[in-house]
């Protein structure tokens, strides 16, 4: 039996209004507040451009029409650049698609590693795991191919999933962009991990409680909805997982990743 837990949420529209911000304005009274107890601090938009330029440059078409169509910028408002990798930029909005970057900023240091190993679900439901694993600050989401679920992930859903990380990583204003790996077998992806760390989502009993994550890299690996056959159940023992029930209930695939993605700790 399915277990699942849904919350609904409810919105109302304010009546319309004559409009009098800024684009910069409007998009930052557009961001909800991290703290409800703090002041509302503006915070400029960002946009992903790797490697980071110095000086003036034009941005991506989609970009440039998201800052200057969507958000409705003027010029001289403020933007951020990061590059995915830890860097960042603060830039001026010049219009036409065109910024003014200043000097990047110190580089920020690489999070603890953690691979989440998962087996695909349905395109929907993968397609907000790779949303919310980016938000968590997953760093790599490697798709499994497992002997009782082999899902076949098409080359263009596999950039759906890399733009919604991509989105994730603006969105949450981190600076390490998660990436994306096609499907591989679980040997393979052991194989290629080594003797470091591994978690295994297992089905009940399993062990009740985590081990401490470790600081540096681990692996996280989570079955198909008809759970791991044996062979990799055992495959997986003999790299030395650990493995983990999360609770008394049947979980769906993208819940059990998330959760196990949460119990590793912060990144």
């Amino acid at each position: 039996m399915r277990t699942s837990w849904g919350v609904a949420v409810g919105a109302c529209a304010a009546a319309p209004q004559q409009e009098t911000r800024t684009g910069a304005e409007r998009y930052h009274m557009a961001e909800p507040p991290r703290n409800l107890g703090a002041p509302l601090v503006a915070r400029p938009p960002r946009c992903l451009h790797s490697p980071l330029p110095c000086g003036e440059t034009t941005l991506a078409p989609d970009q440039a029409h998201h800052l200057g169509r969507v958000l409705r910028l003027s010029p001289g408002d403020p933007v951020e650049l990061v590059d995915g990798q830890g860097g960042w930029a603060q830039a001026t909005w010049l219009g036409q698609g065109r910024v003014s970057v200043s000097e990047p900023a110190p580089r920020a240091p690489t999070p603890p590693v953690r691979v989440l190993a998962v087996a695909p679900p349905r395109p929907s439901r993968l397609e907000w795991l790779a949303e919310k694993a980016a938000e968590l600050g997953v760093s790599r989401l490697a798709l499994l191919s497992c002997e009782h679920a082999a899902r076949d992930v098409p080359p263009k859903r596999l950039t759906r999933l890399r733009r919604k990380a991509s989105e994730a990583l603006l969105q949450c204003r981190r600076l390490h962009l998660m990436q994306v790996q096609p499907p591989s077998s679980l040997q393979q992806v052991l194989r290629a991990w080594g003797p470091r760390p591994v978690w295994l989502a297992a089905p009940p009993p399993g062990s009740g409680r985590p081990p401490p994550p470790p600081h540096g890299e681990l692996l996280i690996l989570v079955g198909p909805e008809g759970g791991f056959s044996a062979d990799e159940q055992a495959l997986a023992r003999r790299h030395g997982a650990h493995e983990l029930a999360l609770g008394s209930g049947v979980l769906r695939v993208e819940t059990a990743a998330l959760a196990m993605a949460v119990l590793a700790g912060p990144t």
